[in-house]
């Protein structure tokens, strides 16, 4: 893509993405920051977080309890998206609108097939609002019962907004998860954008779309997606029925899991 581009990094990837970008012959649009250490950007919150990890009655109260969120270092990162988009808007890369987009966008062509209709440079003309998007239905339980229950809604690997509402956007979910560890929890990137939204929805544009299909719908209407046909009847029975196995399979787990955490606490 032929946008400005700001990539947060470690140095040992960052000469990989500059030769990258260069064969393409767009360093000059490529903003590299080092940044090794993460975990000094907030110490205090990931602290929280290492502890609450080490706690048993955290795993417990999660219906899946070997989840990649419940990785004190993955959701601490997740949570960090948002400090990266509020440090490039005060650098001189970022001006205008800025979006982020997670690294590992499309998953290698899931969505979009053809690499060669990136080559463009990706614009559309948004209001004064941060752009979030929701899979197939708006969750409105409690946010304890999100947290509990993985409920996907709020999608994040590319949302967008005008650079002067980032650092107001890294506000809203650096608060949100601090509610969060004031309860002994913790979750990634998707539940505190949700949270944000829920705290002040006037600052927020939600629409419903599916995984990466926003970069196609607002300014990369070129963008060939892959077939979406309805699968066959045995496929798609076969899909449903290995999820529900191992929907039950978790379900059963939890239920072991709370019956043992009653059983000690009513000795």
């Amino acid at each position: 893509m032929k946008n400005r581009l700001g990539v947060y990094t470690n140095k040992v990837m960052a000469e990989k993405v500059r030769e990258t970008r260069k064969g393409f012959g767009l360093e000059e649009k490529t903003h590299i920051y080092v940044i090794d250490d993460i975990y000094a950007i907030e110490p205090d919150i990931y602290r929280q977080m290492k502890d609450i990890e080490a706690d048993p009655r955290f795993s417990d109260f999660r219906f899946y309890s070997n989840a990649v969120s419940n990785i004190a270092n993955y959701s601490y990162l997740m949570l960090l998206k948002n400090w990266f988009l509020q440090d490039a808007a005060e650098k001189a890369c970022a001006a205008g609108q800025l979006a982020w987009i997670d690294f590992g966008f499309n998953h290698g062509g899931k969505l979009y097939p053809d690499p060669e209709q990136f080559s463009f440079e990706w614009q559309y003309k948004m209001r004064d609002h941060v752009y979030l998007f929701y899979y197939k239905k708006y969750d409105d339980r409690p946010i304890f019962e999100v947290v509990r229950s993985f409920g996907d809604c709020i999608m994040g690997p590319i949302y967008f907004m005008p650079a002067k509402l980032c650092r107001q956007l890294w506000q809203l979910t650096r608060q949100a998860m601090c509610t969060l560890l004031a309860m002994g929890l913790y979750d990634d990137d998707q539940v505190l954008l949700l949270m944000a939204y829920r705290q002040n929805p006037e600052l927020f544009i939600l629409e419903e779309s599916d995984w990466f299909l926003p970069l196609k719908t607002f300014g990369g209407e070129h963008l060939s997606v892959v077939d979406e046909a309805v699968p066959p009847k045995w496929k798609f029975f076969l899909l449903k029925l290995m999820r529900n196995r191992a929907q039950r399979k978790a379900l059963a787990a939890y239920l072991k899991r709370t019956k043992k955490t009653l059983k000690n606490h009513h000795g």
